[in-house]
C-alpha cells in the first residue's frame, strides 16, 4: 500500500514533469543545450560568488530572528543552517525543505518545537516580505515592457494578492477573539504569526539587520541572473531582470515540485516573454540559475553528511 510520503513523491515528480514538458515544449532544445554549454566561466563564477553573499546574508537573518525568541547562535552555526538548508531546498529527493530541515534541525538542538516552528515562519514570512517590497520597486518599470494589457493585470494580481496576505496577518491581531474560531488549532496558529509579525516590525537595529539581510537576498538574485546572462550570451538588460524575474521566483516558492524546477522555467518563459525576450533565452537563464542552486545545494549536502548534530547547537540568550 503507498504511504503519505511516496504519495507525495509521486505528484511532485508527476507535476515537476509536466511542467517541464510545458517549458520544453515550444523551445529547440539543442540550442538550449548549446548555450549552456557555452556558459562563461568567469561570469559563472562571479554568480556563484553573489550566491555566497546570498547564503551569509540567510545566516544573517536566521541569527537576526532567533535573538527575536531569547536564543543565540554562532554564525559559522548560522552558516551551516543555511548552507545545508540548500542541499534540502534544491537537491534531496523528498518533500522536506529547507524550512523544515531547520525546524526539525533546531527542535533537536533544544528549541521548543513550537519556537521552533514559530522561528521558521517568521524568517520566511519576513522573505515574503521583503520580495512584495522589491516587486512594487519593479512594477513600474515592468509595466512599461508589456504591451498586453492582460499580462500587466496578471503582475499587478500577483503583488496585490501577495500585499492583501501581508495586511490580512498584520491586521489579525486588531480584529476582535472569537472563543469559538480559536478553538481550531489552524486558526490560533494564524494568530500567533499575526503576532510574531508584528514583533518583526519592532524598531531595533537587531531587527533592521534582520530586514535588510532579507532584502539583500532578493536584490542580490538580480546580479545573479544578470551574470548568468553574459555568460550565456543574452543581451538582457538588468532592469528587465529587476522588474520581472521577483514574480517568477515568488511563483516558483509555491511547493509543489522538486527545487521549483518546472514552476521557475515556466515563469520564467511565460514573464521574460512579455519583455520581448525568446522563450530559448528565458528557458536556458532558469535552467542556468536552478542549476548553480542545484551546485550549491550539493556542497551543503557534503556538509550535512561530514558534520555531526552537536555542530548546530543554539543556547538561549544570556
Amino acid at each position: 500500500m503507498i504511504g503519505t510520503r511516496e504519495l507525495k513523491l509521486g505528484i511532485k515528480c508527476a507535476v515537476t514533469g509536466l511542467l517541464l514538458w510545458l517549458a520544453f515544449r515550444k523551445v529547440d532544445l539543442d540550442a538550449v543545450s548549446t548555450v549552456l554549454a557555452g556558459l562563461n566561466p568567469l561570469l559563472g563564477f562571479a554568480a556563484l560568488l553573489l550566491t555566497s553573499l546570498i547564503i551569509l546574508s540567510d545566516a544573517m537573518l536566521l541569527s537576526g530572528v532567533l535573538r527575536m525568541f531569547d536564543r543565540r547562535v554562532p554564525f559559522p552555526t548560522a552558516l551551516l543552517y543555511s548552507l545545508v538548508g540548500w542541499f534540502f531546498s534544491n537537491v534531496a529527493p523528498s518533500t522536506v525543505g529547507g524550512d523544515i530541515f531547520r525546524g526539525v534541525q533546531l527542535s533537536r538542538a533544544g528549541v521548543p518545537v513550537g519556537t521552533a516552528a514559530r522561528l521558521v515562519l517568521s524568517i520566511r514570512l519576513l522573505s515574503f516580505a521583503t520580495l512584495i517590497a522589491v516587486m512594487f520597486a519593479g512594477l513600474p518599470i515592468a509595466l512599461g515592457l508589456m504591451d498586453s494589457r492582460r499580462d500587466e493585470l496578471l503582475l499587478i494580481g500577483i503583488v496585490a494578492a501577495g500585499s492583501g496576505a501581508l495586511a490580512a496577518v498584520l491586521l489579525l491581531t486588531h480584529f476582535p477573539r472569537s472563543p469559538k474560531l480559536e478553538q481550531w488549532p489552524l486558526v490560533r496558529k494564524f494568530y500567533t504569526l499575526s503576532g510574531d509579525f508584528r514583533r518583526l516590525l519592532s524598531p531595533s537595529p537587531r531587527m533592521l539587520a534582520a530586514w535588510l539581510a532579507a532584502l539583500s537576498q532578493h536584490i542580490l538574485r538580480v546580479p545573479i541572473l544578470s551574470s548568468l546572462a553574459a555568460g550565456l550570451g543574452f543581451a538582457i538588460p538588468t532592469a528587465t531582470l529587476f522588474a520581472l524575474t521577483p514574480a517568477a521566483l515568488l511563483v516558483a516558492m509555491v511547493p509543489v515540485s522538486f527545487g521549483g524546477w518546472g514552476v521557475r522555467e515556466v515563469t520564467f518563459v511565460y514573464l521574460l516573454g512579455t519583455a520581448g525576450i525568446a522563450a530559448e533565452d528565458a528557458l536556458s537563464l532558469s535552467i542556468a540559475f536552478g542549476l548553480l542552486r542545484v551546485f550549491v545545494g550539493a556542497i551543503g549536502g557534503v556538509a550535512w553528511a561530514m558534520i555531526s548534530d552537536h555542530h548546530y547547537r543554539v543556547d538561549a540568550s544570556a
